[in-house]
Parts: C-alpha cells; structure tokens; sequence
C-alpha cells in the first residue's frame, strides 16, 4: 500500500483544510491573470511609443487570449478589464480607441482556440466584435459630435462627384457600415492569425508575480483624483448636453481654471491641444462640406475640442495612480457581477506593478534588432511579451487623502458651473 507523501494535520479541522486548497488554487489563478493582464496593458501602452506600434498593439490581446484559454473566458475578459483600466490609468482616457478593440475581441478568441476551432471561426469572431465596437462609437460620432446632418450633407457632396453613388441619409450610413464590416473582417483576418501564433510559442510556464521591489514611485496626481473626476464628469456632462456658445465658453472659462488651479502644466495643455485638434478639424470639416454654416461647424468643432481637453485634463490632474484607485473602487462595487468581480481582484493585483519605461526600452532594442518586416517585428513582440510575463512585481493598493483647498476650489468652480450652465439650458 502507498504511503502518503504528507500527513494531514491534527490541528486543522477537515473543512478548513479542504477549503484552504482551493483558496490557494484561486489566489495562485488570479496571480497569474494579474499577470496576463499587465503585460497586455504594457503592449498597448509601447504600442504608441515603439516603432511598429500596431503590430505590438496585435500582440498586446495574446496575453488576454491566453488568460482565456487557460482558464476560461470569464477569467480572459476579467484580465481584459483590469488591463484596460490599467492602460487608462496611465495613458489617458482620451487615448483609448486602439486598445479596447484588441482587448474586447482577444478573450473571446482564446476560448475559440482553447476548444480546437479553425482559423475562419477566430476572424469571424474577432470580426463580429470589432464590428460591434466600431458601429457603437461612429454612430457616437455621427450623432453626437458631428450631427447626422453634417454627416449625411458630406456624402451628397461626394455623391455629386461620384454619381453612382444612391441618395439619402440611409445609403450615407449603410456605405458607412459597410466600409467598417470590410475593415472589422481584415481586422479580425489578421488579428485571428497573429493571436494563433502567439498563443502556439508561449512558453509553458505561466506569468507570475513576485514581490514589490523597492524603489518603484510612482508619481502622483496634481489633486484628489475623487474631485478631479467628480468635476470633469460635470464639464464633459454639460459639454454633451448642448452647443450653445455660452455653455461652451462656460466650460472653457472653468476647464481653464481647473488648469491653473491644479497646475497641470503648459506641456500637458500642449499635448491635449494636439490630441483635439485633428478630431475638431474634421468635425469643422463635416459641418462645412455638409452645409451647415460656419457658426454650427465652429461650435460642433469646439464641443469636440473641450471634450478631448477635459479628458486630458483629467489624466493630468488625478494621475495615473488616481485614476487607477477611482477605477478600482468603481470595479469593485459591481462585484455581484462575476467577471467584474473577478476583473477587481486582478486589478488589485496588477495594477501599478510596471516599470513601463525599461519595459518599452527592452522592446524597442528587441525591435530594431530583427528585420522590419511585419513577420520579423511580430516575432520580436510576442517574445517580449512573453519575457515580461515573468517579470511583474507584486501590485501595492492605492489610498486617496483629504481634499486640500485646491481640490475644494475645484468643487466650487464646478457646481458654479452647473448651476451657470442649467440657467442657460433652461433659459
């Protein structure tokens, strides 16, 4: 008869010794996802910084799809969740149009090769999502910021030079998402064959954690991040609201306060002015080509401007470790939600945990290494990928203090704001 390698212990009671082993199996799991999901978020955020960004910004979901599956698709979208998060956290929420579809997408795609489907049923897949996201923000677009108006009067100005073309708002969006079902099925094409190969050279071991290392800082917000988002949710709410000059000029007179009043910093302004000024010029576009006049495309243009600002704004004055503890709580509070719940404990455990410039660093000599071809790039980022998954320190909690002068001046100016700006809606 085999002798057992360990006894059980007297002292332990049998219940909480057969609980104790799958606590230890959960916390190892989400440990792991922890980890997973910091190195999909340090892909996104090299992506902008490395030559070759959107082939990193493809390898970035590998991680996910990994999380998804080795452990199931609720763990693949709770990794993608935190590591969202994490990549708002320190990017700006301004900046988050190439991540989410990758991260949406990626889960759902490593449960599909976890069950052994063909490469079709991984782009079909990935295609019908990235549809889905691309149809939910370009009619956020058309509708809200530039105006069907705007929207359907350009395209009967392309329609008088290209005759061929049928008339009417319908045709307008129906050309729209036909042209985004095309990109969304290239899209989900390539990112089925890069996630495939990504997931087939993962090396067997999993992504850990270790312990924090000391010597980590990480620079804080200009002001409490509560009031900072409390705040800007009031401009960005009112900005979307209306387009009535008054309302706007409100806003920028308090956006400008705001500024000052956390000392974000004339590069920060620079670097949002940047940002906004590509989406407002083609709004101001789509409102003059489409017959709107040059007082409606101007306020049109400006709504977009102020709300790229604010949330430039926002990234500036709460940091990245603000935000990421207001997100937290957030997730945390919809913990009656399994995947979010789930999603809240890996964000505990991941989030802040990277040195995010000697990673990017170690990418991009990883990069100019190889040859520029989109085969040898790709290559050289999943294996970064998979060498940082081994390298993530143990995650350390977030706190906020009390609200100094600057943040209760912050509260003021932005309940006078309100009140200003409801006279005017109501007048």
């Amino acid at each position: 008869m085999k002798r057992p390698d360990r006894m059980p212990d007297p002292t332990v009671p049998p219940e909480q010794a057969s609980s104790a082993r799958p606590s230890a199996r959960s916390a190892e799991r989400e440990r792991t996802l922890a980890g997973l999901a910091n190195v999909a978020a340090m892909a996104f955020l090299a992506a902008r910084a490395v030559p070759g960004g959107f082939v990193v910004a493809l390898a970035g979901g590998v991680p996910l799809a990994r999380a998804s599956q080795r452990h199931g698709t609720r763990a693949g979208y709770a990794a993608a969740g935190a590591s969202l998060i994490e990549t708002m956290a320190v990017m700006g929420p301004a900046r988050m149009g190439i991540p989410v579809p990758h991260a949406a997408s990626a889960p759902a795609l490593g449960a599909l090769e976890r069950r052994g489907s063909a490469l079709v049923a991984l782009a079909l897949a990935g295609a019908a999502i990235r549809f889905g996201y691309y149809i939910v923000t370009s009619a956020f677009y058309i509708l809200v910021l530039v105006g069907l108006d705007a929207y359907a009067g350009t395209y009967e100005a392309l329609r008088q030079t290209l005759t061929v073309l049928p008339a009417g708002d319908a045709a307008a969006i129906f050309f729209t998402a036909a042209f985004l079902a095309i990109w969304s099925l290239v899209a989900g094409l390539i990112q089925a064959w890069v996630l495939r190969r990504g997931l087939r050279r993962w090396p067997d071991q999993g992504a850990q954690l270790g312990e924090r290392p000391a010597g980590l800082p990480e620079r804080g917000g200009l002001a409490d991040p509560r009031a900072v988002v409390a705040t800007g949710l009031v401009a960005i709410a009112i900005t979307l609201a209306t387009t009535e000059p008054v309302a706007l000029a409100l806003v920028a007179g308090w956006l400008l306060a705001a500024w000052l009043i956390v000392r974000a910093g004339a590069r920060s302004f620079a670097g949002g002015l940047a940002l906004a000024a590509p989406l407002a010029l083609s709004t101001l576009a789509f409102g003059l080509v489409g017959g709107l006049g040059g007082e409606v495309a101007l306020r049109r243009a400006a709504r977009v401007a102020l709300l790229v600002l604010t949330a430039v704004w926002l990234r500036s004055a709460a940091g990245a470790a603000g935000l990421r503890a207001i997100s937290l709580r957030a997730v945390r509070r919809l913990r009656r939600l399994p995947t979010l719940a789930l999603s809240a404990r890996v964000l505990g455990a991941s989030a802040g945990v990277g040195n995010y410039g000697d990673s990017a660093r170690r990418l991009g000599r990883g990069m100019r290494s190889v040859r520029k071809r989109p085969a040898a790039l790709l290559g050289a980022a999943l294996g970064w990928i998979a060498a940082e998954a081994g390298r993530l320190p143990q995650a350390a909690e977030e706190t906020a203090g009390r609200w100094s002068a600057a943040e209760t001046a912050l509260i003021a100016a932005a309940a006078m704001l309100a009140v200003l700006a409801s006279i005017v809606l109501v007048a």
